[in-house]
């Protein structure tokens, strides 16, 4: 499936990426190298779990949004 994602942190950012139909929202944002601990992932506007699964039955692309909730410094 194919994921396209926004990325709210210093800057943002848009990606698109493919995922396995098993990938969880937690094995996506540590592949694209970020701290699950520091994000929250939106779909649809609404946080979803870090061990749920990000494809849909039946859904061949989907769209997610990662906040950066931790600040550095």
């Amino acid at each position: 499936m194919e994921l396209r994602i926004q990325i709210w942190a210093e800057t943002e950012q848009e990606k698109r990426i493919r995922v396995a139909d098993d990938a969880t929202y937690e094995r996506v944002v540590e592949e694209l190298g970020i701290n699950p601990e520091e994000v929250l992932v939106l779909r649809d506007g609404v946080p979803v779990p870090d061990d749920e699964r990000v494809a849909e039955k039946g859904a061949l692309d989907a769209e997610i949004t990662i906040i950066r909730i931790v600040s550095r410094g």
